[in-house]
């Protein structure tokens, strides 16, 4: 019997090509886990173990309720490695495909899961390159989690070892594999699943494979049948360009109907929802309010609804009605506000790509960087502008139009931490102002750069040295913004904005490419002569501020 430290192997719950998975126990959490181990006659295989080991650390930076997560990884006394994944009790797509009790709607809704779980995916560079029915877990509520991220890898992965080679292998599963998975030198992209979740859709909604079935089922509404053929088109660019795009297609097929709409209805009469918006998705609900994704009839234009209670009200009703009729290239357009004596109301754009949240698990590229900052801080100013402070700045709260252009929303809203003692993007104990937000910036500035958050120690960040390789006037820019003396901050966003114009200001056309081929590596900037002399400039100017920044007060104590 196979033996772990700091687990129990109760019995086996499945196996594939590459591994057996366990449900296990973890001793000390006394909670079931599922372990998955690599096949006996693999673990001679150098190519196969590399595949095994990345999935771990992969799946360990994802961070989605629709993908399951990684707990510990390690290698057993035999030499065969393992990791250990969130237990849920749940059953694989291939037991739901033939059951006639899971009608239209509900499996619509496990597509829609899926579709969010490789949105973020994709969006965080990870194409899975596996997906089928078996790698779809769905638990008794009707939550999916997609599985299984073994084979797959990062959009572009150069200079890595192993990526040549991981390049020249084909994997996947033949029925569901994309034309392109066949050729080894094919690029495989994430248009890949794509094609693979065409297949997984045909055979949930039809009940057997694209090969197997020429002519639409009757009981197949017609748009849905052509979205799933538009799927499995075998030339890339006819297929639906993202996940998001796909996802959206399927909401307005579903409109509501997977949702609970007679509480929908009934809000509609008794919190100021506006009577004509029809319901299209819930995008958040807590203790504090709800968030929906609704449809305006006449135009047909998505925008979201987002309903507080006025306890936690904030400044964000005053707020949004400032901002209402407002409209910047980085601000999220406010169309309208209502209150009664429970609850406000604030309708505003939709905007599907998502938010700068849902790509933290690796650094973003210097170029992206700089014109993400600079938008960034050019929204912050004309809020500020208009006598408005954001006080609750954090990557949930830019938004993502594209990969070049976001915007800043819930401007005045309280912070809704999960863990309040972990507010990684505020200064501790400290009034809301400019100051904080320009502290907030350069927290959310800092954690795109280096991929990690920042540490803070009764007020002080104590872990800039992640900044060491990064040129010396962007890591003064940055210690300023993040000082923990509000004083010795930058006055404002502008001043901020202007900074990083002084340092990457050159002659070269900054091109951000798409999200897909993004590299995973924190890249240097290339500058002019002219840009260099003015580094120097910009360096002696900060060099002599730094004496006044850090005078009488000690680097360790304010960093």
């Amino acid at each position: 019997m196979l033996k772990l430290p700091g687990y129990t192997i109760e019995q086996e719950l499945g196996h594939g090509g590459m591994a057996v998975v366990y449900l296990g126990q973890q001793q000390s959490l006394k909670r079931p886990v599922a372990i998955k181990v690599l096949n006996a006659d693999m673990e001679s295989d150098p190519f196969v173990q590399l595949q095994f080991q990345q999935e771990s650390l992969m799946v360990a930076k994802l961070n989605h309720p629709n993908i399951i997560q990684v707990i510990d990884q390690g290698v057993a006394a035999n030499g065969g490695p393992y990791f250990v994944m969130q237990y849920v009790k749940s059953i694989p797509l291939t037991a739901i495909i033939n059951r006639n009790d899971v009608n239209l709607t509900r499996k619509l809704d496990i597509a829609i899961q899926i579709c969010r779980a490789l949105s973020y995916a994709h969006r965080n560079g990870v194409v899975h390159r596996d997906i089928k029915p078996a790698n779809i877990l769905v638990d008794y509520d009707g939550h999916v989690r997609v599985v299984d991220f073994g084979i797959a890898g990062y959009f572009k992965k150069a200079g890595t070892k192993g990526s040549k080679e991981t390049q020249s292998v084909i994997m996947g599963t033949p029925n569901y594999m994309a034309p392109e998975q066949l050729d080894p030198k094919a690029e495989i992209t994430y248009l890949s699943d794509i094609y693979a979740l065409g297949v997984l859709m045909h055979e949930l909604f039809s009940g057997c494979l694209p090969a197997e079935l020429e002519i639409k089922p009757e009981d197949i509404p017609r748009a849905l049948w052509d979205l799933v053929q538009q799927c499995l088109s075998r030339n890339t660019s006819e297929r639906p360009q993202s996940a998001d795009e796909l996802t959206s297609k399927l909401l307005e097929l579903l409109h509501g109907r997977h949702l609970n709409t007679p509480r929908w209805e009934q809000e509609k009469k008794s919190d100021v929802l506006p009577g004509n918006y029809e319901l299209i998705d819930i995008l958040k609900e807590n203790s504090y309010g709800s968030t929906y994704l609704v449809s305006e009839p006449k135009s047909r234009q998505w925008l979201v609804v987002k309903k507080q209670a006025v306890e936690y009200e904030g400044t964000a009703y005053s707020s949004s009605q400032a901002l209402a009729g407002v409209e910047h290239d980085n601000i999220v357009s406010i169309l309208g506000t209502a209150k009664n004596d429970r609850v406000f109301i604030t309708v505003m754009e939709y905007v599907k790509g998502g938010s700068l949240q849902d790509r933290l698990t690796q650094a973003f590229s210097l170029p992206r960087w700089v014109m993400l900052a600079q938008q960034m801080c050019a929204g912050l100013h004309q809020i500020h502008q208009l006598g408005l402070i954001h006080g609750n700045l954090r990557p949930s709260n830019v938004l993502v139009m594209n990969p070049g252009h976001v915007k800043l929303s819930d401007i005045g809203y309280l912070e809704h931490n999960a863990v309040a003692d972990d507010d990684w993007y505020q200064p501790n104990d400290e009034e809301k102002s400019i100051a904080s937000d320009v502290f907030s910036t350069g927290a959310v500035l800092f954690h795109l750069l280096t991929g990690v958050a920042i540490e803070q120690v009764q007020g002080a960040v104590r872990n800039l040295d992640k900044l060491d390789s990064l040129s010396p006037p962007l890591v003064a820019i940055l210690k300023k913004m993040l000082a923990a003396n509000p004083q010795k901050r930058f006055g404002s966003s502008e001043e901020v904005r202007l900074a990083l114009k002084s340092v990457f200001d050159t002659e070269k056309t900054v091109i951000v490419k798409p999200e897909v081929t993004e590299p995973t590596v924190t890249e240097k900037p290339q500058f002019s002569v002219l840009a260099k002399v003015a580094l120097v400039l910009v360096a002696l100017f900060f060099i002599a501020e730094g004496f006044w920044l850090f005078g009488g007060e000690g680097i360790g104590r304010l960093f």
